[in-house]
This record gives C-alpha cells, sequence and structure tokens, in this order.
C-alpha cells in the first residue's frame, strides 16, 4: 500500500515535471499584416521572403485571397522583409524588429509597374505594438541592454518592467503583487524554475543572449503555473560565419619553404 502511494506520488511529480518543460516553449516571434493594391483591394498570391540580417535564414510566405500573410516562428533579430509580385512594383524594409513572443505588423501597399522597381519601406522599430496578442509584456533587446546597468544575470532585467519590485522576504522578483515563487522562468523555451524554491536554477550571462522579455499580463494558458509573471531569456542564433579560403601566413610558408630546401 506504502508502494503503491510512493509510486502515485512520483508519477505526479513527474507529470509536472513534463508538462510544464513542454508547455513553455515559445521562444520565437513573428511576422505578419495585410497587403493591398492603391484601391486597398487586397493583393493574393505575393510572395513574402523575411531575410534575418544577422544569420541570412529566411522564411517565405504567400498572401492569401484578403491579402493577409502570416509567418510563424521567426528567431528573434532584426530582418529584411520584401513583398514581390508579378505586375506591381517590389516592396522591400530593410529593418523590421522582431521581438520574442511578439508579431511585428508589417501591412504594405503595392503599386502597379515591373518587379524590378523596387519602392523601399523606412520601418520605425522604436514603437512595437504587437495587434495580434493581448499580452502586456516588456522586450528589452540585446541592443538595449548592452548600455544599461544591469546584473550579471538576465533575471534582473524583469526590474525594468511596470509592477515589478525585488523583495528578499517575497522570495524574489514580486509582478503585480504575487509572490516570488509564483513567476514563471524559460532560457530558449525551456522552463528553469525550481521545484522547491520557484526561483530560476539557471543564470545566463548577457554576452550570450539576444533578448529578454517579461509578461505581466494577460499570459497564455500555456503558463497556467505563473500567477505572477513570465522572464523569458532567448540566445543569439547563428554562430561565427567564414567566408574566403583558407590561407596561410607568410611566416608559415618561409618556416615550411626552409624545412624542404634542407630535406632536398
Amino acid at each position: 500500500m506504502r508502494l503503491r502511494f510512493t509510486v502515485s506520488i512520483l508519477v505526479a511529480l513527474l507529470t509536472v515535471v513534463l508538462t510544464s518543460a513542454a508547455t513553455a516553449q515559445e521562444r520565437f516571434g513573428g511576422i505578419a499584416g495585410i497587403l493591398t493594391d492603391t484601391s486597398q483591394a487586397p493583393v493574393p498570391g505575393a510572395t513574402i521572403t523575411a531575410t534575418n540580417k544577422q544569420t541570412g535564414a529566411s522564411r517565405t510566405a504567400v498572401s492569401g485571397a484578403d491579402g493577409a500573410y502570416r509567418i510563424p516562428d521567426l528567431d528573434p533579430g532584426r530582418y529584411t522583409v520584401t513583398v514581390e509580385l508579378q505586375g506591381f512594383q517590389k516592396v522591400q524594409a530593410d529593418d523590421v524588429l522582431v521581438l520574442l513572443g511578439r508579431t511585428a505588423d508589417f501591412p504594405a501597399s503595392l503599386k502597379v509597374g515591373g518587379v524590378s522597381e523596387v519602392v523601399t519601406v523606412t520601418s520605425d522599430t522604436r514603437t512595437q505594438v504587437d495587434l495580434h496578442s493581448t499580452t502586456v509584456a516588456h522586450n528589452v533587446t540585446a541592443e538595449e541592454f548592452d548600455r544599461m546597468p544591469k546584473t550579471r544575470s538576465f533575471q534582473g532585467i524583469a526590474l525594468t518592467s511596470p509592477g515589478v519590485n525585488f523583495g528578499d522576504i517575497e522570495g524574489g522578483f514580486q509582478v503585480n503583487g504575487a509572490s516570488g515563487a509564483e513567476n514563471t522562468f524559460t532560457v530558449d523555451g525551456v522552463n528553469t524554475n525550481s521545484l522547491i524554491y520557484g526561483s530560476s536554477r539557471q543564470d545566463t550571462v548577457f554576452e550570450y543572449l539576444q533578448e529578454v522579455q517579461v509578461k505581466t499580463g494577460g499570459i497564455a494558458a500555456e503558463y497556467g503555473g505563473a500567477l505572477g509573471g513570465v522572464i523569458s531569456a532567448v540566445t543569439k542564433s547563428g554562430g561565427n560565419r567564414f567566408t574566403g579560403k583558407p590561407t596561410i601566413s607568410s611566416q608559415a610558408t618561409r618556416s615550411r619553404r626552409a624545412r624542404c630546401s634542407v630535406c632536398s
């Protein structure tokens, strides 16, 4: 009887761990919008391409009958977005900012013309309003936290959000009055909460991070255990990119020639 009770508890704990790990998977952003012509009629069949300016990775989508399109699951960062359709001028924006957990709104108006003609759109990345979500969130990119005083771990960014305080007695970060144990912490979509104290078990230095997001309201059901807030970090995508042919230094070349002359 006691063994059966113990097994039941272990199964319940394992279910909680697996559920929390499976539900907190958010580590991307997206781009969406509606394409119209000069008469405000929807433009279907246009190809929209989003290219990450850091990694060079690209994703495409095609506008539907209502002119709407959506490109989900994009790594946070800055993108070049192009819109192409035969019979219309090409539309291009060179600096669309995709934030973690948000969908950047990028509508476009297409003008009749050749695809070789390019209309460049200047995107204002200073104001990011997600029209596709009711979540209240504060995003801080690497461009911002590289210039601000901060602690050595990403959790400290939470204090830059409205409604967030810190107290040792309350167990850490308080979001809208909730205790520190009621928050959820993720790194690249993986839950890092301690099962005992509720705090984050994983510190990540800012040199490896692309962005930190703090959700304080309207949190989706996938974060059912987060009665306070959700503090998420995503690491930088890509890596070192090498181009060109490998070369040997002149000193190494002379040394090799000297050894060959001795051998001969």
